[in-house]
């Protein structure tokens, strides 16, 4: 009997204790600024909150909220006042019952009673229930939002700025290919040649010109400072530099050009003595044919230029300077033209630097010296177009997945046509 009215008082203990703590609980759950609303293992609700009520557009008195009453009768209720939106108010409380009966967590954002935003979370219990709580997330949706208009804005900004760089540049290429000499001079004054230029952006720093004098044709490439829009600005000078140089000092032939060349730079980019700050400049290969005469004059400043002869591709020595810059001192000592007779010159090469130095291979070497004359001389006995196209393959059968580093150009032609 002593034993039985222990356990009495420790059952009432443990209940008063339990209701103390549940009441706690209770009393602290009304103090957040989160809504809370508890249910049961069998779908009936335990607990909500004065926030609950106030963010879903409840009474505090509500009855549906109360203490065992059937979760799915407080969701029902609340579709048919329009808490969930327009639907068919069967499905919308199906719906919202579904996680809690699959015992599955989710979250999402929804409209609140006050025309703001609330995220929702559901959490399965350990004991069967299922809890909810209710987040008032409008200011940071709002700051969201602005965020994303600010983002949308710029983006817009960005793409008429991208636009109007584009459109720049895309002038700026028809303005350098209009100051390259059209394919019909190279077909009327060279007869079969191929020509591979490839800019590595849409304009670029290498060109090649053709000239007609009284006392030849003057053919040249050459290879500015930089690429891109710098590049193609200085593509621009240095190709009217060059035309002027060869009409004013063309008789006396590819050595005396580049020297006009060289102090007309220097003028033109105010250094000729300069030793800070940037230094611009070019190289550049040019070739005299003489007709009259039946030879070729050439020579090179900085770039490689290549003969074949009795079908042999032979290097032609030249300058290592380029022209133009400031801190270094091309003179007519340090050029060096190559007269060639007609029966010597079968072909004649020009390269800028962005084909030697192209990297590719399982290591990225460039594809150098050795690989253009292989190319080169694997097919002599081809038409001279064929010879250039296989270039163009060994090249990019070389280069592989490597991205193009540099402008590049290559001319050749057979300077003693029929």
């Amino acid at each position: 009997m002593t034993q039985s009215n222990q356990e009495i008082h420790h059952r009432e203990a443990t209940r008063r204790d339990e209701d103390h703590i549940s009441a706690t609980l209770r009393d602290a759950a009304s103090e957040i600024d989160q809504g809370l609303l508890v249910i049961d293992a069998n779908m009936n609700v335990v607990f909500a909150n004065p926030p609950y009520l106030r963010m879903n557009g409840l009474p505090l008195d509500c009855p549906f909220t109360q203490e065992g009453q059937p979760f799915e009768h407080l969701l029902r209720f609340m579709a048919e006042e329009g808490k969930f939106g327009p639907g068919d108010v069967t499905e919308l409380v199906a719906e919202r019952l579904k996680p809690a009966l699959e015992r599955r967590n989710y979250d999402l954002d929804r409209a609140s009673s006050q025309n703001g935003v609330m995220h929702v979370a559901g959490v399965a219990l350990k004991n069967g229930g299922y809890a909810y709580t209710f987040n008032d997330v409008t200011h940071r949706v709002a700051e969201q939002q602005r965020l994303d208009r600010l983002v949308q804005e710029q983006t817009l900004e960005l793409q008429e700025a991208n636009k109007k760089l584009t459109d720049g540049i895309e002038y700026a290429r028809l303005i350098q290919t209009g100051i390259l000499p059209n394919r019909s001079f190279f077909e009327t004054h060279l007869g079969d040649h191929f020509l591979l230029f490839r800019p590595v952006d849409i304009v670029g720093g290498d060109f090649y010109i053709g000239v007609r004098t009284d006392f030849g044709i003057y053919v040249g490439l050459g290879d500015c400072t930089g690429h891109g829009i710098p590049g193609a600005m200085m593509t621009m000078m240095a190709a009217s530099v060059c035309r002027r140089a060869i009409n004013d000092t063309g008789v006396g032939g590819p050595v005396a050009v580049m020297m006009a060349i060289d102090r007309i730079v220097r003028t033109n980019l105010h250094q000729a003595n300069a030793q800070v700050g940037p230094d611009n400049g070019l190289e550049l290969t040019l070739c005299l044919i003489e007709p009259e005469f039946k030879r070729i004059r050439i020579a090179s400043a900085g770039l490689e230029s290549f003969i074949q002869s009795k079908g042999t591709i032979e290097r032609i020595q030249g300058s290592k300077l380029g022209l133009g810059y400031g801190r270094q001192a091309t003179s007519a000592a340090t050029l060096q033209e190559t007269v060639l007779s007609a029966k010597e010159a079968e072909r004649i090469f020009m390269s800028s630097d962005g084909i030697l130095d192209q990297s590719g291979g399982e290591k990225g070497f460039g594809f150098g010296r050795r690989r253009l004359v292989e190319a080169l001389q694997n097919n002599t006995d081809k038409p001279i177009e064929d010879q250039g196209q296989a270039l163009l393959q060994s090249l990019e059968a070389y280069r592989g997945n490597h991205p193009q580093r540099d402008d590049l150009t290559v001319l050749g032609f057979c300077p003693m046509h029929p």
